[in-house]
């Protein structure tokens, strides 16, 4: 994945601890103070859905049914969704722009 921002092209992959914990929209460069927004694939957006969904579907019916199998395998579907993200970045994403620019930003 490209994290380099769309106007200055520092490369932002190393952000603040504030900004991987508490995800928005749009940041602040640090370097250009420019305000941009991040650019999340459909594909990306996909993989968490469905790994969420299945995550709950599966604890919730381990609950219902009192099964510690199925509740080994909803812990099982929240590590393939946690390990499912770096590698499509490493692999399908390796391109694609992490940040893209916003209405207020100035065209580069």
């Amino acid at each position: 994945m490209d994290y380099r921002c769309p106007i200055c092209k520092a490369n932002l992959s190393k952000g603040r601890l504030s900004q991987a914990v508490v995800i928005r929209m749009t940041i602040e460069c640090p370097n250009c103070k420019s305000t941009i927004r991040h650019n999340f694939h459909r594909v990306e957006v996909m993989v968490v859905l469905l790994s969420f969904g299945t995550f709950v579907a599966a604890a919730a019916f381990a609950y219902w049914l009192q099964s510690q199998g199925l509740m080994l395998c909803a812990f099982g579907a929240a590590m393939v969704g946690a390990l499912a993200l770096p590698l499509l970045e490493r692999t399908y994403l390796r391109d694609w722009p992490r940040y893209a620019l916003t209405a207020q930003s100035p065209a580069p």
